[in-house]
């Protein structure tokens, strides 16, 4: 598992991403100079789509899986490797940025 102590963002490398919520999903469109890449859309379930939406460069990965505990009534433990495994996987696909800073001011 990755380290939990760090702070997750939704990357700004220059690209941005149109999202949509639909049936409690959300998709994830990435957008580079102003066109839609429909090579590359992902969607994220119902927990999935949670930890999107807490995603804002304040919450440490553990923040995050504290929250997912909570809402979802499951151990900690086990909402810390599925955080880690979804982080892990938007960080990989260029969505997300971990790092040992906080991103954004409180």
């Amino acid at each position: 598992m990755g380290d939990m102590s760090r702070y997750v963002d939704r990357a700004a490398d220059g690209s941005t991403f149109v999202t949509r919520r639909i049936a409690g999903e959300t998709i994830i469109v990435p957008v580079t100079g102003h066109v839609a890449d429909l090579d590359f859309v992902y969607t994220l379930n119902e927990v999935g789509s949670f930890i999107w939406h807490l995603i804002d460069g304040r919450r440490s990965a553990q923040a995050i899986a504290e929250a997912v505990s909570a809402e979802y009534d499951v151990a900690l433990e086990q909402a810390a490797v599925d955080v880690d495994e979804l982080l892990t996987a938007l960080e990989a696909t260029g969505l997300a940025r971990l790092s040992v800073e906080q991103g954004r001011d409180s």
